[in-house]
């Protein structure tokens, strides 16, 4: 029965992170670029040692479920017009690449920018675009075309003037990401190194000014299976309650 006891622990603590994963994904259904996470479990097998030094074949002995890891599903949102002059959003596989406070390298899909106090492209985390892009304070008449190069007609000149181009960086794989909060990601091992494009180059993709894409969050999807991790926190919590009913019965006869 001290096996019962840590197979429900294990599953306690599994459908916890299920629920928590879920629920952060219900909770950013409005914001911009979000990319929800699944998480994936994993049996917990025991080998008798033994059977090892017996020379046996060993039997793997189910000892409950962990989490093997939790990723982000980066499946496109849905575009929508806001109009706005800095609203870029991405169609494609590729990231903007951010330096936050600390000059870490971090990469998101969330568009909406505007332009700092020192003149430069900023996420709305504070964070600047990689590329140092500056923005003249007399700027006007801000253009952004599908390859990310953006034009401006600055001060009394009548003419536009190329100000900059937006570079995006793509993933051997982007399921790999490591999400660090405030949908940014930051490269590891699994997800390899970026490699840094032009939009509208081959597998990169391009980008819409005055649109943002939304969260890839499916509302319907995501509440159902809530309800079964929810269920099954309810079944493991039972499980526990009556081995320690049964393992206090045991307990009671011994006296």
């Amino acid at each position: 029965m001290i096996d019962a006891l840590y197979i429900a622990t294990s599953g306690l603590q599994s459908q916890q992170t299920q629920i928590d994963t879920l629920s952060n994904n219900i909770s950013n259904m409005q914001t911009p670029g979000f990319k929800s996470q699944r998480v994936s479990f994993g049996d917990i097998a025991v080998i008798s040692p033994a059977e090892v030094q017996a020379g046996l074949s060993p039997q793997h002995t189910g000892a409950g479920t962990e989490i093997t890891s939790t990723s982000s599903v980066f499946s496109q949102g849905q575009m929508s017009q806001t109009g706005n002059t800095w609203d870029i959003g991405i169609q494609g596989e590729g990231f903007l690449e951010v330096v936050d406070g600390n000059n870490n390298h971090l990469y998101t899909r969330d568009g909406q920018l505007h332009v700092d106090s020192g003149g430069y492209l900023a996420t709305t985390t504070g964070n600047r675009l990689a590329q140092d892009i500056q923005i003249p304070p007399d700027a006007s008449n801000i253009q952004i075309n599908q390859n990310g190069q953006i034009y401006a007609t600055v001060g009394n000149s009548t003419s536009q003037t190329l100000l900059g181009t937006f570079e995006l960086s793509t993933f051997p794989s982007a399921e790999g990401l490591q999400s660090v909060g405030s949908n940014n990601y930051m490269p590891t091992q699994a997800s390899g190194d970026p490699s840094v494009g032009k939009p509208n180059d081959s597998g990169v993709g391009s980008i819409l000014q005055g649109s943002l894409e939304g969260s890839n969050v499916d509302m319907v999807s995501e509440m159902s299976t809530l309800v079964i991790a929810q269920r099954a926190y309810q079944l493991n919590a039972r499980v526990l309650q009556a081995s320690d009913q049964i393992l206090d019965t045991i307990n009671n006869l011994r006296q």
